[in-house]
């Protein structure tokens, strides 16, 4: 069966706050998608959340903080990881904190233990924002400062399709930069889905249009939904599901 993609969907401009006792969040369909975007630089709202947000981290998260050398680095990754497991713990009723993980089939990041297979995400951070994709079929989500690449040119007909080339340097994103990170973020956000991780990136191509679609091996990936959200200026990212994004929510 044909599911049509969705050329785009902005993401709410409101500011908006959950905690670690927010409401619960519930999924409408199998194969619906809600994202959130995350502002990972805003101070938490509520007395002691930052120590509440630190307590939530499993002692590896903990510790992985620690390898980023800048501070601002490794408060970011610290964030997107409390708040991957607030965001998901208002979809299960549980503690953010009770919350484990395990490397799943493709080495990404799974839910474990009492949770485990209860629902799919796709957590993906760039520079002061995080984007955090929740289904109950699998999904994935790509995220990108778009910051100027030497050799821009080169890269693009290195990494991509001459059609996709040829889509780039048209001004599909509106100039080329916007249009390497178009094509890139739909084509990882895919990977990520699909579990295939970078190795496929040759095989996979994004088709631009009224509704984009993407290919995979000359084939139209009919079974998946992409969409392609209106991000703060600067920013790009793709989604990719079983099913429509029905909802975005952005926290700041």
């Amino acid at each position: 069966m044909t599911v049509p993609c969705q050329p785009g969907a902005a993401v709410q401009s409101g500011p908006m706050r959950i905690g670690l006792d927010g409401q619960r969040a519930v999924l409408t369909g199998l194969d619906a998608v809600e994202a959130w975007l995350i502002d990972l630089d805003a101070p938490p709202d509520q007395p002691a959340a930052s120590d509440s947000f630190g307590s939530a981290l499993a002692p590896a998260e903990r510790e992985r903080a620690t390898t980023y050398l800048r501070p601002r680095d490794r408060e970011r990754f610290a964030a997107s990881r409390a708040w991957l497991r607030v965001v998901l713990s208002r979809y299960l009723d549980a503690e953010p904190a009770n919350l484990s993980f395990a490397p799943g089939p493709d080495r990404r990041p799974a839910l474990a233990g009492d949770h485990a297979g209860a629902l799919h995400f796709s957590l993906s951070r760039s520079a002061g924002l995080a984007l955090i994709a929740v289904s109950r079929s699998p999904v994935g989500a790509d995220l990108e400062l778009l910051s100027a690449r030497a050799g821009l040119a080169d890269l693009i007909g290195g990494r991509f399709a001459p059609a996709e080339a040829a889509c780039i340097a048209s001004g599909c994103g509106g100039s080329l930069l916007r249009g390497f990170y178009r094509h890139w973020t739909a084509k990882e956000a895919y990977l990520k889905a699909t579990g295939a991780g970078l190795a496929g990136l040759r095989g996979t191509e994004l088709v631009c249009g009224v509704r984009p679609v993407i290919r995979c091996d000359s084939r139209l990936a009919t079974d998946w939904v992409l969409s392609l959200p209106e991000l703060p200026a600067g920013h790009a990212a793709a989604i990719v599901g079983g099913g429509a994004v029905t909802s975005y929510r952005a926290v700041h």
